[in-house]
């Protein structure tokens, strides 16, 4: 256990007795501790692959190359595909060791992350400290356990919500969020100067080209400052100042990317992430491969061409990049769509998402724990503190974060820099009665510590086994199986089976330029030997110089296909090819 009493001498600041900062030897501890932990994560799933990351991956390469063009997409950000092309351009990573190399841009950005934790939770236990009315009555919990407990929050959450092993994004809106909450919570303090005003739109301007979805949830933050000013001078006029430097700022910031995002699409536009996925998750559009058959869907510009009904073949060699075109922009294929308000698609989205919001705080029980301990140090005699009348503000950001979220679509890494602060602040709010006994407090503080630490330690049991495991590359053994198998760097392939997440194909160089989509794969297992021949004589005509599947079945229903290697993945070979 780590000695407190000593390091709470040390750190008490004479104006203020209740003051306590983390101490060097706790602050070196817990950095240490987040180190190993991220840095475990991130080995133990080095080769782990998602179809976002391959075309985040792809961008970067293309920025590396000098085609900075190719950050200007209408459905991915670019700010986290930038940091990957830098460290391209740093390190020039042979291919086998690229995803590697991305994971230690996450690592270093998960670190980040933990320095901007560090500072919003500065900034609260400093709210904290002046606004309590009520410590004579009440036994507010010691700022040194909140120190801890809000390291041990950020590393479960580092476990359960957004790991430092997932490639995409949202490692990096987390630390801004919380580095713009800090900064909201210092203007709540009454120190908004000049340098913070600017400091807040510089970061909201820098979390908008991380992720299209900050742009909407700018204007949430710069609305709190703003209402909280208001509120407390007694007019908009006298607190228009700070937000607006804010507000200029952030558009400066903005401004370029919603220009070319806007040029490119001949529309005003700060990304389509949104308008796509409202319509797939409210309206039905699908996935992948839309031609408008949603009725109100809109008319697709530019769909993916079905140059076979039965089962279905999509074609999509021109015009966009990448080794899956359709994944690499969808916001190009979905040129035309028209999100419209559905009430039963918006109800089946609100109560999925309420069941999505239960499964985030029931990750291993330990919340549960957590709250049930709170509920019962407060219970007996105790009160909830929530902070002054205007508190609401700076959590108002968070709230609203959740509630958008809720009515498309929620994903823990989303959510998880919001939910994380929210914690923090039901932690920080909780008062238990002074004749209550130091039993009580004790018994509380004990259980959220030990509920912490044990749901932290199975996962990092589980990424311990999994190291040494050693589990294969297999987009790797996959793409050197087809160079030896005479598939070359720039061939055109196609899949039966989606080739969303087929990260061998950038591995080896190739480009998917048709498919048979995985939901479709019954109706070509049902086809007899000549419609199957059939099948993959269009592929052949497209240009595609070899089919490629991951399902035994397909391979095992006709004669032609070769296993790459030891891989379960199967090849047919245009004529050309296996000559």
């Amino acid at each position: 256990m780590i000695p407190l009493g000593h390091a709470q001498a040390e750190q008490q600041d004479s104006r203020h007795p209740n003051k306590w900062l983390p101490t060097p030897r706790l602050r070196l501890f817990f950095w240490c501790l987040a180190m190993v932990l991220g840095a475990l994560q991130v080995w133990a799933h080095r080769n782990e692959v998602n179809p976002d990351s391959i075309s985040y991956i792809e961008m970067a390469e293309a920025a590396a190359q000098g085609r900075c063009h190719a950050l200007v997409n209408g459905y991915w950000s670019p700010l986290y595909p930038f940091l990957l092309s830098v460290s391209f351009r740093l390190f020039h990573p042979t291919l086998y060791w690229e995803f590697t190399a991305v994971h230690v841009v996450n690592f270093a950005l998960y670190l980040a992350d933990l320095f901007c934790f560090e500072v919003f939770l500065r900034g609260l236990l400093a709210v904290r400290r002046t606004e309590s009315g009520l410590e004579e009555a009440f036994r507010r919990f010691p700022e040194e356990i909140l120190w801890i407990c809000g390291y041990l929050l950020f590393l479960w959450s580092s476990q359960f919500w957004l790991s430092p092993a997932m490639v995409n994004p949202d490692i990096v809106v987390a630390g801004l969020v919380y580095m713009a909450t800090a900064l909201l919570l210092r203007i709540y303090q009454g120190k908004g100067t000049r340098r913070w005003f600017g400091a807040f739109g510089l970061v909201l301007g820098v979390a908008y080209l991380a992720k299209a979805a900050m742009f909407p949830l700018a204007f949430v933050f710069l609305g709190s400052a703003l209402f909280f000013l208001a509120r407390t001078r007694g007019s908009y006029s006298s607190a228009l100042a700070g937000p607006a430097l804010a507000l200029g700022i952030f558009v400066l910031v903005a401004l370029p990317l919603v220009a070319a995002l806007s040029k490119e699409k001949h529309r005003a536009t700060f990304g389509d992430a949104g308008r796509l996925n409202y319509a797939r998750y409210i309206d039905g559009v699908p996935t992948l491969h839309w031609r408008g058959e949603v009725p109100g869907s809109g008319r697709a510009a530019h769909p993916t061409r079905e140059i076979s009904i039965d089962p279905p073949i999509y074609e999509f060699a021109q015009p966009i990049a990448g080794s899956y075109p359709p994944w690499y922009d969808p916001s190009y294929w979905y040129e035309g769509i028209r999100p419209h308000f559905s009430l039963r698609g918006q109800l089946w989205v609100l109560f999925r998402s309420a069941n999505l919001y239960l499964k985030l705080i029931s990750r291993s029980g330990a919340l549960y724990v957590v709250f049930l301990a709170l509920i019962v140090a407060v219970g007996k005699g105790g009160t909830w503190e929530w902070g002054g009348t205007n508190m609401w503000l700076v959590w108002l950001p968070s709230i609203a974060a959740l509630a958008m979220y809720a009515l498309v679509l929620v994903e823990q890494r989303y959510v998880s820099p919001f939910a994380l602060m929210l914690l923090v602040w039901v932690l920080s709010s909780s008062r238990i009665r002074v004749s209550g006994g130091d039993a009580l407090s004790k018994r509380t503080i004990l259980m959220v510590i030990l509920a912490l630490c044990l749901a932290t330690a199975w996962p990092v049991v589980r990424d311990v086994r999994d190291v040494i495991a050693n589990r294969g590359y297999r987009p790797w053994e996959v793409a050197v199986g087809l160079h030896e198998m005479r598939i070359s760097t720039g061939t055109q392939v196609g899949t039966i089976g989606s080739g969303m997440g087929a990260y061998w194909a950038h591995l080896a160089g190739v480009k998917i330029i048709a498919e048979v989509p995985e939901k479709d794969q019954p109706s070509f297992l049902a086809a007899n030997p000549t419609k199957k021949a059939e099948v993959l004589r269009k592929f052949i005509e497209i240009g595609a110089k070899a089919v490629v599947t991951n399902n035994a079945a397909v391979a095992q229903s006709m004669n032609g296909w070769q296993e790459v290697g030891q891989t379960h993945y199967y090849v047919w070979r245009a004529p050309a090819i296996s000559q």
